[in-house]
């Protein structure tokens, strides 16, 4: 008895080791042949440690420049900073009131007091509007200038979440939507996701009105031709919450939708930039100066999706497009899905990169709770590298940087590019995503709709999605994606109008398309691409990537007298592609260096090396 026990203990042992054995096995072993005894990334991806954005990159330029009268450097100055190469205004920041106010327009950021600036900076600031410049200010806490800007005194609050312009100011004159009268600046639902902010009472010109109908924005001309502006909130942390996807639930909707929140006050900033600078230049934002970038995605997350991969592709080919596939390199069972990333479809994939197509990462395991998994060590490696969807809500050894890492080997190892790219599942964004995604060797990102957003612009990401240091990953809003009913071919007029409101200032119009099914969303595309095609620049990811990366390294000066102006680009990368917006007054002097042209209002660069100067008279007469 006692013998027969123990040996049924030890073949109980041995059958529990055999399984467990077996099962180790399974989860070390490289699920498909062709990928037999591949290893890596065989280098470590270092994190960097979080740091602070210095103000004093952006001291420099010329006279004709937007000037930022930084009054603390501890602000949320980078969101301003951000916002303005998005939209293309070139700046130079300064802490020096004297700099300042030799520039024409000057935006005091981010307030106004008797305790940020002395006497005789807030005496020059009120020279300057009287003697005709003009200047913008956010938060006029103090300092007796409040009889300048047109109000008597403010009231602070945490209460709004809405503003709507009402005044009719030249410079509010590009808003002729809905989505651009009202804007969110916070959550209506949810008090505690709102931001401070000023109402100024008194005010002899509203421009704009918080919910409550107190005054958001106001504005006052002085006798000679000056004038000075307002705002009553934080416009840069503003900013800076919106990109890191930390407002709360303020947006209006998802995507699919106009969300222009952000980007309504880049553009009355520029506005005003382009009305009262008469040297003002700013750079287009859509490659080939077209008026819409055009990025047509696919997140390849199914089994199902490998086998209609093809019919995606031979649709962009027969257009002349190029598309991005996001793909997971799923090569393990698990709640998800089975392993679709194997010796069938990999030929698939790599006959769509030979097609031209960018093969982007998206993720290894996919999980819904990526944002929730730990950032790892850099050092993990196919084939240890193991993660198992356990459920909905739970997965099993997956880390940030294993997901990063792993996938972007496996597809650089299959289909012989950079993968520079990335998308994760769910669009979950780990805070820590910014700094890992750059230790892992991507450039670019699309995790996020521009509802989430609130800007259909590109952006700079922020380590760890904060608001002290930012990154060299550039963000992709994405403005159209495929699960949210109706079906993708019922909303085909919903996506056209929100193409041609993006028209009207360059913005960008990512669409994110899961290949799982063909029909309605084939539909879709074969309609409105033709529909854009005239107006619309198409591409990847990358290259739209590549362009922005190049457009945010160019700087734009000018020098020059009232009737001769010299403008002088420069640039850390050849410049291609790139359209100055410029006066249609101004007329080239002399003939124009090669891979320039000219029409009134625009200088259009389709090749240049990193510096070429332009010689331009400036016409009296109305072109």
């Amino acid at each position: 008895m006692y013998w027969n026990r123990r040996i049924a203990i030890l073949v109980s042992a041995l059958v529990i080791a055999a399984v467990g054995t077996s099962i180790l096995a399974f989860l070390r072993r490289p699920s498909l042949d062709s990928l037999s005894g591949l290893s890596g990334p065989a280098e470590i991806s270092v994190v960097a440690t979080e740091g602070t954005s210095d103000w004093t990159d952006y001291a420099t330029g010329s006279d004709t420049r937007l000037a930022i009268l930084l009054t603390d450097d501890e602000s949320s100055w980078l969101g301003l900073a951000g916002g303005l190469k998005s939209i293309g205004v070139p700046f130079r920041i300064t802490r020096d009131t004297k700099t300042a106010v030799r520039h024409k327009v000057v935006m005091v950021y981010p307030a106004i007091s008797g305790q940020l600036l002395d006497a005789d900076s807030l005496g020059m600031l009120g020279q300057h509007v009287e003697t005709g410049g003009t200047l913008i200010a956010t938060q006029v806490l103090g300092g007796g200038l409040q009889g300048m800007f047109g109000f008597d005194r403010i009231e602070q609050s945490r209460s709004h979440s809405e503003i709507r312009f009402t005044g009719s100011d030249p410079t509010l004159s590009f808003i002729d939507r809905v989505e651009e009268e009202t804007v969110r600046i916070g959550n209506p639902d949810d008090e505690t996701q709102r931001i401070g902010a000023q109402s100024f009472l008194g005010a002899s010109t509203v421009l704009a009105s918080y919910e409550d109908g107190s005054a958001a924005l106001v504005t006052k001309a002085s006798d000679q031709g000056g004038h000075a502006y307002a705002l009553g909130f934080d416009l840069g942390f503003f900013i800076l919450k919106a990109t890191n996807g930390r407002t709360g639930g303020a947006s209006r909707n998802y995507g699919n939708a106009y969300e222009p929140s952000v980007d309504t006050w880049l553009r009355w900033i520029k506005s005003i930039y382009v009305q009262e600078e008469p040297h003002a230049i700013t750079l287009h934002t859509v490659p080939e100066a077209r008026d819409l970038a055009v990025v047509i995605s696919f997140d390849v997350d199914y089994t199902h999706s490998m086998s209609n991969l093809e019919v995606y592709t031979s649709l962009l080919v027969e257009k002349g497009l190029l598309g991005t596939f996001f793909v997971q390199t799923k090569y393990f069972d698990d709640y998800n899905d089975k392993a679709f990333f194997n010796d069938r479809t990999l030929p698939i994939l790599s006959r769509v990169a030979i097609s031209g197509m960018e093969i982007g990462s998206h993720t290894v395991a996919h999980p819904s709770g990526f944002s929730g998994i730990p950032l790892g060590d850099g050092e993990e490696r196919f084939p240890d590298y193991q993660p198992r969807v356990l459920n909905r809500a739970r997965v099993w050894s997956a880390t940030i940087l294993g997901e990063l890492r792993v996938s972007k080997f496996l597809l650089e190892h299959l289909t012989e590019t950079e993968v520079v790219s990335f998308r994760p599942g769910y669009l979950a964004t780990p805070e820590r995503l910014p700094e890992a995604l750059e230790a892992s060797g991507y450039k670019y990102a699309s995790t996020a709709t521009s509802g989430n957003v609130l800007t259909h612009l590109p952006f700079r990401m922020n380590f760890s999605r904060g608001y002290a240091d930012t990154t060299s990953i550039f963000q992709f809003p994405i403005a159209i994606e495929d699960e949210i009913p109706p079906h993708m071919n019922l909303r085909l007029a919903s996506a056209i109008e929100l193409a041609e409101q993006l028209s009207d200032y360059g913005g960008s119009f990512v669409m994110l398309i899961h290949p799982n099914v063909t029909g309605e969303k084939l539909e879709f595309l074969k309609a409105i691409i033709p529909v854009l095609k005239p107006y619309s620049w198409f591409g990847t990811l990358q290259q739209y990537g590549d362009w922005w990366t190049m457009r945010d390294s160019v700087s734009v000066d000018t020098s020059g007298t009232e009737t001769s102006i010299v403008v002088t680009v420069t640039s850390e990368i050849p410049v291609y592609g790139l359209r100055l917006d410029l006066d249609p007054a101004w007329r080239p002097q002399s003939p124009l260096p090669a891979g320039m042209t000219f029409s009134p209002g625009a200088l259009y660069i389709e090749e240049a090396g990193t510096e070429v100067s332009v010689d331009f008279l400036i016409s009296s007469e109305s072109p």
